[in-house]
């Protein structure tokens, strides 16, 4: 519907200009002749009548011929077309002004000779706007396959966008899902609370997040709550700290950009013997969400030595790169056996689609 209105808006915004440039043309020479002896005559017949013919000659070729017959490969039917309007046009020109306005020039010995003549001249200055009929249109169909790519590569984006959402969900609720199973023999009750509390956070998921932007309210209050429900599976001995603003000053994000990071952190910050800090940290600065997180890093035997699952941060990369067009930073450092990982958003430039 978006589409269609903008269509019509186009449309409406060509015939426009096409009427205001057709009575400019026509009354230039009127204000051309005022400060001379203004002769409407004269003008009807060198300026109004030749016009006309020019006219039709554009509007035939831009509205039928170049858009059916030129961009249709058939160069040959083109030609000749024009040639037979350009011919008739021109035969008009020289056999019906003489009467109009009573010139008899025709009636000298040398009458076919001349007429020849001025039949060539009318049918040569009728090429200029049969080429500006298919500059007009063959640039008109080029913004339209520029437009229609736009729209397919719009479409391309939104699957892929989805793609990598779906990836995060089933992400989620398996770790959700293995954080319940750890509590069913120790606390049942305990059980039942995480499994009302995830079915909150799975609403979000389904409902909330189907936009293309969503509250950072919305966010914090989501990753608030899965970090409650992840510290219920944790030890004593690992401390989890985090720390979002409370004002958010009415800013928008795309949906799950980082929950990736929170979920490595408890995936793969906490060490299985001794102390482990788990600290998050969300600041805004005028327009900008800066999110950090840090949790140790130790050697793994696994596939996985990053300290960080590489599928979760690939995900926030590519995200990043189709939704904020290289107005952010992500970046992940390993520094005094600690593991950091920093991303920021410029929440004035998410691509809308």
């Amino acid at each position: 519907m978006n589409n269609e209105k903008i269509e019509n808006n186009t449309t409406l915004y060509k015939v426009l200009v096409h009427m205001s440039v057709c009575i400019f043309i026509l009354i230039m020479p009127v204000l051309l002749s005022l400060h001379n002896n203004f002769q409407f005559a004269f003008i009807l017949e060198h300026s109004w009548i030749p016009t006309f013919f020019y006219f039709i000659i554009f509007y035939v070729n831009y509205l039928v011929l170049v858009d059916r017959v030129f961009l249709n490969k058939k160069k040959l039917v083109f030609f000749l077309s024009n040639t037979a309007l350009m011919l008739l046009l021109a035969y008009l020109d020289q056999t019906l002004k003489p009467y109009l306005f009573h010139h008899f020039v025709w009636q000298i010995p040398h009458r076919p000779m001349f007429f020849v003549y001025g039949i060539l001249m009318d049918m040569l200055t009728m090429v200029l706007p049969l080429v500006l009929a298919v500059a007009f249109k063959t640039y008109d169909r080029w913004q339209q396959m520029e437009r229609k790519q736009q729209e397919s590569a719009n479409a391309q984006l939104q699957t892929e966008l989805k793609h990598l959402e779906y990836q995060i969900q089933p992400h989620f609720f398996f770790n959700s899902l293995n954080n319940i199973y750890s509590l069913v023999d120790i606390s049942p009750e305990r059980a039942k609370e995480t499994i009302h509390n995830l079915s909150k956070l799975m609403r979000y998921l389904l409902y909330e997040t189907n936009n293309s932007l969503v509250p950072l309210d919305g966010e914090i209050t989501f990753m608030s709550k899965y970090i409650e429900l992840m510290k219920l599976r944790t030890a004593a001995n690992t401390k989890v700290e985090y720390s979002f603003p409370t004002n958010t000053n009415g800013i928008m994000v795309a949906p799950l950009l980082f929950i990736s990071l929170i979920e490595n952190s408890f995936k793969h910050g906490i060490k299985p013997m001794g102390t482990s800090d788990l600290i998050f940290k969300m600041e805004i600065d005028g327009t900008k969400v800066i999110f950090t997180t840090e949790n140790p890093y130790f050697e793994k035997t696994g596939p996985d030595l990053s300290g960080g699952s590489s599928i979760g941060l690939e995900n926030i990369r590519k995200r990043l790169e189709l939704l904020y067009n290289g107005k952010s930073v992500f970046n992940t450092r390993i520094e005094n056996d600690k593991y950091f990982a920093y991303l920021s958003i410029d929440t004035n430039t998410v691509e809308h689609k």
